[in-house]
């Protein structure tokens, strides 16, 4: 695992570019579904919903529409939680099969269903997890991916945690600030945007790996034989 130190260094060095990859319709629409779920009992609302769905690509991951139902019953439950169980709630959602037959454990999709209710949460997605070093538990054991992947839901929510606190993003939360004016984002998920970018980034900038992607250490050392290759041409 990387540093965060490290990771916010490289975030700043690319502010200009992971800013310009956030586009105003995706803040736009995460103030929407905030305000929207505030007002309205989501359960019933299927504006929001559909709304939510997109924005999270829920209608692309192959669950189904029993699945969907019973998250956004789980969401409207939720709303006055001040400690969400990751495991009741994911134990409730794995208890209907995909479209293929598999239960499967959606700690992403949970993830933002806690951001919607508690937006001092972080969300746990690939291109932030990417960031960190960090690659979805193969486990098929439920509760030793489960707990794997709020061990590394951990190591997200202490970084973000330690980069407010020590003022590690300046110049990319000002230009932030600076693009979308009156944002009304909580500084956590002002990095959930900026960290999602930038593992988008960090993939774009070189070839796929075997996997699909490049470990945070490969694409340190191609930054590293760049700026070698450069200097020799000095």
């Amino acid at each position: 695992m990387k540093k965060t130190q490290e990771i916010a260094e490289w975030i700043e060095s690319n502010s200009t570019e992971i800013i310009e990859n956030i586009d105003q319709e995706s803040v736009d629409v995460y103030n929407f579904l905030k305000t929207e779920f505030k007002k309205s009992n989501v359960n019933e609302n299927y504006l929001f919903q559909f709304i939510f769905r997109s924005f999270y690509r829920i209608d692309n991951a192959g669950l189904t529409p029993e699945f969907k139902k019973e998250y956004f019953k789980i969401l409207e439950q939720n709303r006055n939680e001040k400690q969400f169980d990751f495991e009741k709630v994911l134990r409730k959602l794995y208890s209907f099969p995909n479209r293929k037959g598999q239960n499967t454990l959606q700690f992403s999709f949970a993830t933002k269903m806690f951001n919607t209710i508690n937006d001092s949460m972080s969300i746990y997605d690939s291109e932030v997890a990417r960031m960190f070093s960090l690659s979805r538990p193969f486990q098929s054991e439920f509760e030793i991916k489960l707990d794997k992947y709020l061990d590394q839901l951990d190591i997200i929510q202490t970084g973000y945690q330690q980069i407010i606190e020590q003022n590690l993003l300046p110049e990319t939360i000002g230009l932030f600030d600076q693009t979308f004016k009156d944002n009304k984002l909580s500084e956590m998920k002002k990095l959930d945007f900026i960290f999602w970018s930038a593992g988008k980034i960090k993939t774009r900038l070189t070839k796929k790996g075997d996997d699909g992607f490049h470990t945070i250490e490969e694409l340190d050392e191609i930054d590293r034989k760049i700026k070698t290759n450069a200097q020799h041409r000095l």
